[in-house]
């Protein structure tokens, strides 16, 4: 077993024994503080059960739990990713995924890396629809292969290869440019599929 891999499953045990004593305190202090509500003791009791230790287990659940979504670990761990995931490691594969993986481009979190938009609420929007996948994933028999929910943006690409020499001095690069900022173009038009199976560019 690899290390992301253990990381993922005591950040998973982890998280859920601390949701576990968490309501288990928050059950006691509950119903220590409903027999006598009127002491002020109590009311403590109450702000601590109902505001303060939830509000921790938030934060904490958020760094450990939504932390390990990053991990390329946690796209895998549901069976319809996993032609995506061992396609990074399998030599013949030249997918535009495959090929980053494999020349070193995104040494990790490839899946975060390139599936988060680079704006203020990128990270956010992430999280949410790994939460949306995972939520599908669980109550939906039919696994079919995952979809985009938008076509997939240039940006993503182009945060890390505009300005590059060799993307730079591409002729059909210098002739597209203003079409891939704008998103007329998509890069995957010419340098797709990123998945096996290709589709990215659709949308759900």
């Amino acid at each position: 077993m690899d290390a992301a891999a253990t990381s993922f499953d005591f950040s998973r045990a982890l998280g859920v024994a601390l949701i576990l004593l968490s309501s288990g305190v928050i059950l006691i202090v509950a119903l220590r503080a409903f027999k006598k509500p009127e002491k002020p003791r109590a009311k403590w009791g109450l702000l601590v059960a109902f505001g303060i230790l939830p509000l921790g287990l938030l934060l904490v659940s958020d760094a450990i739990l939504l932390g390990q979504m990053k991990e390329v670990t946690f796209c895998g761990s549901c069976h319809p990713m996993e032609p995506f995931v061992k396609s990074f490691g399998d030599p013949a594969d030249s997918t535009l995924a495959a090929v980053h993986a494999k020349r070193h481009l995104i040494p990790h979190r490839q899946c975060y890396t390139c599936h988060t938009d680079y704006a203020l609420m990128g990270d956010v929007k992430a999280k949410l629809r790994g939460l949306r996948h995972l939520y599908a994933y669980y109550t939906s028999d039919n696994q079919k292969r995952p979809k985009l929910y938008s076509p997939y943006p240039n940006a993503n690409c182009l945060q890390c290869h505009a300005g590059a020499a060799k993307y730079e001095e591409s002729p059909t690069h210098q002739t597209i440019s203003e079409e891939l900022k704008k998103g007329e173009t998509s890069c995957l038009d010419c340098h797709g599929p990123a998945h096996p199976g290709g589709g990215e560019g659709s949308s759900e």
